[in-house]
């Protein structure tokens, strides 16, 4: 018999400010050119616009001429993506990779991702604007796409390739 799957507590209010590293960022940018930040504050968006209420709003009309990115706070994590795989056409969203088995990847990224790649190494997130130095990311995290080509930048493993035109590299 299979278990409960994990409920995904781990997704605290402590890890809310870890901010996308700007490296990182840029590489991703460089090939997706995002118009807008999904979860960000004025202090640490990435894009020129962005929002720290994404969830609030329901038009799906709203994001569909932007390419999104998205590093949801831990601690709404499952209500971002909800609304991000609701209301964006195109975009790429980074979360931690360490339990496939949460409901958060059992009923909303797994089934609605267009695929996911996991970048080779941790990640090294930004607190307050400075990197933090010597300590990565206790899990391994993953770049979740949605209607984009897979990463060219980095060096990494596709793990769920959904959609063959993707995987080949041309968009939608």
């Amino acid at each position: 018999m299979i278990g409960k799957g994990n409920d995904g507590k781990g997704n605290n209010s402590n890890r809310d400010d870890w901010e996308t590293p700007d490296v990182l960022f840029n590489k991703l940018n460089k090939q997706y050119n995002f118009d807008f930040d999904c979860c960000a504050t004025k202090e640490n968006t990435k894009c020129e616009l962005f929002s720290n209420q994404f969830h609030v709003s329901s038009d799906k009309l709203k994001y569909n001429n932007f390419v999104c990115w998205m590093n949801p706070p831990f601690s709404n994590a499952k209500l971002m993506f909800e609304h991000f795989f609701n209301s964006v056409r195109k975009g790429v969203a980074i979360y931690r990779c360490d339990n496939l088995e949460t409901k958060i990847w059992q009923e909303i990224i797994l089934p609605s991702c267009d695929w996911i790649f996991i970048p080779k190494g941790r990640i090294y997130y930004q607190y307050n604007t400075e990197l933090r130095q010597g300590k990565g990311a206790r899990f391994p995290s993953a770049f979740i796409g949605k209607g984009v080509g897979l990463p060219k930048f980095f060096d990494g493993i596709v793990l769920f390739p959904k959609i063959k035109e993707l995987v080949e590299g041309v968009e939608k």
